[in-house]
């Protein structure tokens, strides 16, 4: 098992330029903080699915609780199966972490602030990204944590925490 936790983030956080735009965001707390810390395993469910850097830009409509992946500018574009069947099948592939920072009001990586559009007006801004969802749903009970909860000391110390303490509920597994 590695000296240091493994904990998964969106890649985008980590300064890799692989969001829709082919820009980042990346995020210092994540990078220096959290480095410090844990060892970082970057996520992009957007590459790893075999979309383009940069690629247009999609939101989740239709339905809160099963969620089309469709574009923002063309709505003809709907890559909902092709990001599905990787939600599908990537979360047993992190099995081996203890904990993931997602990206905020991402359509994949949102944790519990990505917007929702039926018939063009947002319903909700408090869904998850059909990523987030996979993973949650696939790994139950390891801490997750969007990068905009690591601004809050309490968050960031809960989330710090709780990703030792799941780690060596695992080593003892």
């Amino acid at each position: 098992m590695p000296e240091k936790p493994l904990v998964g983030v969106s890649r985008c956080l980590l300064g890799h330029a692989v969001r829709y735009d082919g820009d980042s965001k990346a995020s210092t707390v994540v990078i220096k903080r959290l480095g410090e810390l844990f060892e970082l395993v970057p996520v992009c469910p957007e590459v790893e699915a075999g979309f383009p850097v940069p690629r247009p830009p999609v939101q989740l409509t239709g339905s809160i609780e099963h969620p089309r992946m469709t574009g923002r500018d063309n709505q003809d574009l709907d890559i909902t199966d092709q990001m599905q069947a990787y939600c599908d099948t990537r979360p047993a592939g992190l099995s081996q972490l203890s904990g993931f920072v997602f990206k905020s009001r991402s359509p994949s990586c949102g944790l519990d602030s990505t917007p929702v559009l039926i018939r063009g007006t947002c319903v909700t801004e408090t869904s998850r990204g059909l990523f987030a969802r996979a993973v949650t749903t696939a790994l139950p009970g390891m801490p997750v944590i969007e990068e905009t909860g690591l601004e809050s000391p309490d968050k960031y110390e809960r989330f710090v925490n709780s990703v030792f303490r799941f780690r060596e509920q695992f080593r003892r597994v």
